[in-house]
């Protein structure tokens, strides 16, 4: 079916082949079936039934081996999808998991994908094993899959598996009040089915409308549609009260034992409010934003610019598919610690907001500069952002953003910019974002150096000044090429305040381009070789860097991906100081050939800086990252890690820095809900221990309780008695949150 989109104002988009089809399901009452994972006949009798006839992966859209059928029924309020996967069930891969653990994407699986305002602004997309473990995700379009999926995504819906004899089933029960989509009791939405499988240890893409891989926007390729009529929209009124309580304990002395303090109560309630279909308003009074599993630890030693890391906290990851950007505009974990915090997020049939509004009690306050990043902690804070984004029609949309925080002690921190995002064709595509900001720094000493950006001190003296950021790409794909080119700049006193930029005053430009093939055998499913170079100037137009990138990539077999990049910085300007021919290597590998046992390894070996020396030189460099994962049964998994870092001086040999952080993870999954963990880790850096036993039972995305603890040791006792599994320093704390929907 062809579609043609017209823009009059900014160019022509070309006819786009499309293939869609149009499934009416039978309504039936709310009783009909029963959610136990077996497709009982009765139950599913009349259901629409779809076929997934395309093998899309390592196949281009042919007729797959594999039969998998799934049938489709609705009621009032809900959507019941099941799954017929047949297989021999000795080569089923799958295990218990607790809730969007990623690990499921090893599994064997099916996935149910929405585009329910059918303009390709995100695919929801619903996962389950066939344990009926779940994940779900939402899918924008972008660049690499590393940044297509937001994991962090969450909706209610239930799942049940089974083993069968000819294969496992697999029955969802999707509630239409967990998904956005129009106003309105008759909807149609772009949707599509995908089962994973395996084949002599090779991964298998099955779905029910083909795909194609020379299109830059994948998520625009969901377009199947469902009709469902005269459903009742139901508006949720849900509360979310959590009760928490922490007790902590330290020593003064080594030879001391543990002083305790007193019990730590915390109460706090989250509110959460449908306006209509389109609008939801959330509320956070109090909240507790403490992780239920400690972040992985990154090894910052030889970092001259601070780590950005994941958002994990349920109330922020709603609706950051609105609010994402490449520049680094926006970042969540910048609110560190609000009292209150309010959401309101609308999503119209063409536009949609995102207004978020929070009283932070200990601000982050971040400088970004030429080579370095400085960071201070600020007291209390209000902050402000308003997103706003138009489509156009399927192909093109443009948005707007504000962000602001005010300090309690004076100082503020705004930014004003438009994005936007537009398919030329099936194989072109551009992006741009333009921010600038105007600033009053506090009158704090949240940050001490001498340093200065032009002709202001980085310390906090109520300077004002402004700057601007620039992004845009020109992305083209077909079957054997993929080439962007990304034009940049970040002006000096270019400063986000609720964002995360570690570097400015540099102007630059990347140019890449890959030949990408398939051939579809055992010994190569798919490899690509390329080369990316950038050249980046400072605004006072001095050479920053040349770089130039070979990359080459492979999938193999035992469902092994293999990449290498040699990065060869030709010409460096570090601190004032020129550095020439500074090139090393980076080799990962990810492999996952059983159900059992899992691989990732990353190497890195070659030449780079000694940043954070005071006269910063060129050193030998060695980087090692192994995880394996042993699926010990199907409920049973361990993951140890270890991460290496050295750097050696050229002439001495002596090392600037040499450690390594050991981490082991043990969880066990009784069922799809509860679970046990256990995760040490060693830090030789700082010479730190600590270990985390966490009980954890979680029965819907908001739902949770568990009880835990921390225990570490601290450096400052090692000279007077030096052990790794010492405990200096511990803390228990449980918590338990109920999700209230009326």
């Amino acid at each position: 079916m062809k579609n043609k989109f017209l823009s009059p104002v900014l160019f022509l988009f070309s006819t786009i082949l499309v293939a869609q089809e149009r499934f009416i399901p039978p309504k039936i009452n709310d009783n009909d079936i029963v959610l136990d994972g077996i497709m009982q006949t009765d139950e599913w009798k009349g259901a629409l039934e779809i076929a997934l006839d395309y093998e899309v992966d390592p196949g281009s859209n042919s007729e797959p081996q594999e039969k998998t059928t799934a049938s489709i029924l609705y009621t009032d309020t809900h959507l019941f999808i099941a799954f017929y996967a047949y297989a021999d069930p000795k080569n089923i891969r799958a295990s218990v998991r607790s809730r969007d653990d990623f690990g499921m994407i090893s599994d064997d699986f099916v996935l149910v994908r929405f585009d329910t305002y059918t303009d390709a602004r995100n695919n929801y997309l619903l996962l389950a094993n066939a344990f009926g473990s779940q994940l779900d995700a939402r899918a924008i379009n972008a660049l690499t899959d590393e940044d297509r999926y937001d994991s962090s995504f969450n909706l209610e819906y239930e799942t049940q598996g089974s083993i069968v004899a000819d294969g496992y089933q697999v029955e969802f029960k999707i509630p239409f009040s967990s998904l956005p989509f129009p106003n309105g009791k008759d909807q149609e939405w772009h949707f599509n089915l995908t089962r994973q499988a395996f084949r002599n240890g090779i991964p298998i893409d099955l779905r029910s409308q083909p795909f194609d891989r020379t299109d830059p926007c994948q998520v625009c390729q969901t377009t199947d549609k469902i009709v469902l009529k005269d459903i009742v929209i139901e508006k949720r009124k849900e509360f979310l009260p959590f009760v928490a309580a922490g007790l902590s304990g330290e020593k003064q002395r080594i030879s001391e034992k543990l002083n305790y303090g007193k019990v730590q109560p915390n109460v706090g309630l989250g509110m959460n409010f449908d306006l209509n279909k389109n609008a939801t308003l959330e509320v956070t009074l109090n909240p507790d934003f403490s992780q239920v599993e400690a972040d992985v630890t990154q090894i910052d030693i030889n970092s001259a610019v601070a780590l950005e890391y994941p958002e994990r906290r349920p109330f922020f990851n709603r609706g950051t598919d609105i609010v994402q950007f490449t520049n680094g505009v926006f970042y969540s974990r910048s609110i560190n610690n609000p009292l209150i915090s309010t959401k309101l997020i609308s999503q119209g049939k063409k536009e949609r907001i995102y207004f978020l509004t929070a009283l932070d009690q200990n601000s982050v306050y971040q400088i970004a500069g030429e080579d370095r990043s400085y960071l201070g902690q600020g007291d209390e804070s209000f902050v402000n952002i308003f997103r706003y984004q138009r489509f156009i029609n399927k192909n093109s949309r443009v948005g707007l953003l504000s962000t602001n925080r005010y300090f309690k002690k004076g100082g503020y921190g705004n930014i004003f910019g438009t994005d936007g995002w537009f398919l030329f064709s099936k194989n072109l595509r551009l992006t741009y974002e333009f921010f600038f900001n105007f600033n009053e720094e506090p009158n704090a000493d949240w940050i001490d150096t001498e340093d200065s950006i032009e002709n202001r001190s980085i310390a906090l003296n109520q300077e004002k000044f402004r700057g601007s950021a620039l992004y845009a790409q020109l992305y083209r794909n077909t079957e054997n090429w993929k080439s962007y080119l990304t034009l940049r700049g970040i002006s000096p006193n270019y400063q986000a305040d609720v964002g995360f930029v570690v570097n400015n005053n540099r102007q630059w430009a990347t140019l890449y381009h890959t030949y990408q093939n398939f051939p579809n055998k055992k010994g190569i499913q798919f490899f690509s070789i390329g080369t990316k170079a950038d050249i980046i100037y400072t605004y006072q137009d001095y050479l920053k860097v040349i770089s130039i990138d070979g990359i080459v990539s492979l999938n193999t077999y035992f469902n092994t991906s293999i990449n290498y990049t040699y990065d060869m910085d030709a010409f460096k300007n570090y601190l004032g100081r020129d550095y020439r021919n500074v090139g090393k290597s980076e080799l990962e590998i990810n492999s996952n050939p059983s159900e059992s046992f899992s691989l990732d390894f990353n190497i890195t070996f070659g030449r780079d800086l000694a940043y954070n020396e005071e006269v910063p030189e060129i050193g030998r460099e060695l980087t090692l990252f192994l995880r394996p994962g042993f699926q010990l049964s199907n409920k049973l998994k361990l993951s140890p890690s270890i991460r290496f870092a050295r750097l050696k001086n050229l002439q001495s040999g002596e090392n600037y820095f040499n450690g390594s952080i050991s981490r082991f993870s043990a969880r066990y999954q009784f069922n799809n809900f509860f679970n046990i963990r256990l995760i040490s880790e060693y830090n030789s850096f700082t010479e730190q221990f600590f270990i985390q036993p966490l009980i954890q039972w979680n029965p819907n995305p908001s739902t949770v309780f568990y009880i835990g603890g921390n225990q570490n040791s601290l450096n400052d006792f090692n000279d007077e008695l030096y052990s790794v599994f010492r405990i200096d320093q511990t803390q228990f704390f449980l918590k338990f949150q109920y999700l209230i929907g009326l």
